[in-house]
């Protein structure tokens, strides 16, 4: 790769990538034809033929079904290569030809027809752990990114300065059963779409709901959507996707200025029979790519895929895929806005231009989402490009592959049957909150229980992702929690980084009718692609699944006492409230709007509080008037105490919203002053306490619900993010200056 200089003197290079010089000259980085015949899947082979015959007789005495088939074994197998013989590039890699009867008796794999839907996915691919498989730290299960990618650099460990370390588990909650306990009320009885009112206006098209597809529109299983306009119309601006076919979207190649698109399907167009050359033909037109950054994809297509799989992605599904992808011109027809912050915006694209565009991203296409750097003109949006999923040491990138294992299937299942849906995705921007702390309202209902998982569990109710502010978090990169598993599963959310800024701490992003492709096992670093999934949810007249889901970022607590901080508390209120909040519902002639599907938001890699959190989205539920389905992650305690605190503020001592906030900010207090108070009571433990006399030392003591303090010190609220603060009442019987004072900046810096 060589840096050429080119005058260009004409205004219309200045959008091309690259960096000026002096008077007009601009450098680029230029593709430099090779010295030698880049190699390709035959001269793998090849030379896999000609390996030594030690390697030969001792790949023999160990067969891979063997080595697969235990740990032990993978070991052996690593021993095989010495430290001379292994590879220094991504094309060299240890595996022989002979290995076709490798997945002779394996579970049926993403590529192959009616894949398999139970769980225990170790089994696919034939295989229950991965040859090399090497010990690492818990470190190293954190988001982290080669491209320096803001969304997936936080480590999961680090920056705790309280010794309260995150509780990140490492499998999937046990499944749901028609005889597992559950508490409050039942799962049956929560309001749930559709509702029996199931009536939706005709889709239009509008200022704020930009529709992708021909209107009137009317779903239909066996015609898919047509776009609209006939004819590509393109916007090549800062408010507007830059599509890798604009005319404008220009690269250099051997000193001239040539159309990306021409490029792309040049590059795209000759046969591609294996991973070698596929990334060889996107670094044609994304020189910043070299082969080492396909290590993983290469060793996935090598190592994971058997031979008859491998054939059938290279030979079918990918010439598909690229088809599809270079569809772009003629199935997005005109300009995709960009769900900017603080504006209320939605977009309705069919299955097929979301399957469309995300081909593209596949395939690493899209202009200008590679810089990552605060000057780059993306730095505020998520990367869209996979090309950061391809990349990695192979021996650390397990999680990578089983992701991998994921976007095959949902390839193999677009390319053979495409859905004829619509997808609706909205960011929704609450300017205005309620007063919390002056709310009189008793707590919503609530069903809570150990077993269950929000997307096995939760059709029909308003699902919850535990979202990072980069829509998608880690999920092309090693982040493998919920957030991250649920784009997996239902891919076409990842089409939401191409056009979705940051979140920002009053927003929401919801998501309409994502369809469901796959099963996992695991969690974290044990996550597993577990087999093919077929959706069977209802759909409405729009086409849309009864899938809906809201993406909403928690803080990150870096010291745990400080998420009981008013400031704090109200930021996360506020973030809860504004997905679960619907505006200008008419609740008289309108049904009740569904149940809040949620668990331990804000928990485990981002350190917040279960008790705290469970009760500040039971808060934000009860004023967006909706009930609350509860998974607390096989954690039967937390279901038992959630369960018990929910009867004592609704029932044994009914209180308000704004008297609830003031017990939280009195722990908090408590906490900060004595560590020792922290490890013997939780919020849950603490606020019985203030009423039943066995709190010792409390601030006060009230005799009801609607108390005031009995000492004359004035509370404190502690700001978030530096902003101003407004003059409260701790409660609606008696009411005390709120005075603002310095705290740290708990802005929405999520991971």
């Amino acid at each position: 790769m060589l840096k050429r200089i080119i005058k260009l003197r004409s205004p219309k290079f200045h959008d091309i990538p690259g960096w000026c010089l002096d008077s007009g000259v601009y450098a680029f980085d230029m593709s430099e034809p090779p010295s030698k015949k880049r190699k390709t899947i035959l001269d793998f082979f090849r030379r896999k033929e000609k390996g030594n015959k030690k390697d030969s007789v001792e790949k023999k005495e160990a067969p891979l079904d063997s080595v697969m088939s235990s740990s032990a074994d993978s070991k052996s197998k690593e021993s095989q290569i010495t430290p001379s013989d292994k590879p220094s590039s991504s094309k060299d890699f240890s595996r022989s030809v002979s290995d076709e009867n490798k997945h002779a008796q394996s579970a049926v794999g993403p590529l192959q027809e009616g894949g398999s839907s139970v769980s225990g996915g170790a089994s696919m691919y034939g295989g229950a752990s991965r040859k090399g498989d090497v010990s690492r730290t818990d470190s190293q299960n954190s988001y982290c990114s080669s491209d320096g990618d803001p969304t997936q650099e936080y480590d999961m460990l680090q920056d705790f300065t309280d010794p309260h370390i995150p509780d990140i588990p490492d499998h999937k909650p046990s499944q749901k059963r028609d005889d597992s306990l559950w508490k409050g009320k039942s799962l049956g009885s929560l309001y749930r779409n559709p509702p029996e009112m199931n009536l939706l206006p005709p889709l239009k098209s509008h200022p704020d709901h930009h529709v992708l597809i021909k209107l009137p529109y009317k779903y239909d299983p066996k015609e898919r959507p047509l776009p609209h306009p006939h004819h590509y119309t393109d916007k090549w601006d800062s408010y507007h996707v830059r599509m890798p076919c604009s005319n404008q979207s220009e690269f250099p190649v051997n000193n001239k200025i040539r159309r990306r698109w021409d490029i792309i399907e040049s590059a795209l167009r000759k046969p591609i029979p294996g991973p070698l050359e596929l990334a060889d033909a996107i670094s044609k037109y994304n020189t910043r790519l070299t082969d080492k950054n396909f290590r993983v994809l290469t060793e996935f297509c090598f190592d994971i895929l058997s031979n008859s799989e491998r054939t059938q992605f290279f030979d079918v599904i990918l010439p598909k895929t690229i088809k599809l992808a270079l569809s772009l011109p003629h199935l997005i027809t005109q300009p995709i806005p960009l769900l900017k912050r603080e504006k209320n915006k939605s977009i309705t694209l069919s299955q097929e231009q979301i399957a469309c565009l995300l081909a593209n991203a596949f395939l690493c296409t899209f202009p200008r989402r590679n810089a990552r750097g605060k000057s780059a003109e993306y730095h505020n949006y998520p990367s869209i490009n996979f090309n950061s999923l391809y990349d990695g040491d192979p021996r650390y990138q397990d999680v990578k592959l089983e992701k991998l294992k994921c976007i095959f299937n949902y390839f193999r299942r677009v390319t053979t049957a495409m859905p004829a849906g619509v997808v609706t995705f909205t960011r929704q921007c609450v300017d205005k909150f309620p007063d919390w702390k002056n709310l009189g309202d008793t707590l919503t209902d609530i069903h809570v229980s150990a077993e269950g998982t929000i997307e096995d569990d939760g059709d029909g109710l308003l699902q919850v992702d535990f979202a990072n502010k980069y829509m998608g978090g880690g999920v092309l990169g090693m982040g493998a929690v919920q957030e991250e598993i649920r784009f997996l599963i239902c891919p076409e959310m990842i089409v939401t980084r191409l056009f979705t800024e940051c979140l920002e701490k009053n927003e929401s992003l919801i998501m309409k009718g994502c369809e469901r492709f796959s099963n996992y096992s695991g969690y974290a670093g044990k996550f597993k692609w577990a087999g093919d999934f077929v959706d069977k949810t209802l759909r409405d007249q729009w086409g849309r699944l009864f899938t809906d889901v809201v993406a909403i970022d928690a803080l990150i607590i870096r010291e745990f006492s400080h998420q009981f901080k008013m400031g704090s508390v109200l930021r996360e209120i506020n973030k809860a409230y504004s997905g679960f909040f619907v505006p200008h519902y008419n609740f008289v002639t309108q049904p009740p709007l569904p149940a809040v599907c949620t668990g331990n938001w804000g928990c485990g890699a981002f350190g917040g509080d279960k008790r705290l959190k469970a009760l500040i989205q039971l808060i934000a539920a009860t004023q967006a008037r909706r009930e609350v389905c509860y998974f607390t992650f096989d954690d039967s305690l937390l279901r038992d105490e959630l369960y018990d605190i929910h009867v004592y503020l609704t029932k044994t001592n009914p209180m308000g919203i704004g008297n609830i906030l003031t017990l939280i900010e009195q722990y908090g207090k408590k906490i900060t002053d004595s560590k020792q108070f922290k490890k013997t009571t939780n919020l849950f433990q603490y606020i019985p306490k203030v009423f039943d006399g066995t709190l010792e030392n409390t601030d006060s003591e009230p005799e009801s619900p609607g108390f005031t303090r009995s000492d004359s010190r004035e509370m404190q609220y502690q700001g978030a993010g530096g902003e101003d603060e407004l003059d409260g009442h701790s409660n609606t019987a008696g009411k005390s200056t709120l005075h603002k004072s310095n705290s740290l900046d708990y802005k929405a810096h999520t991971p």
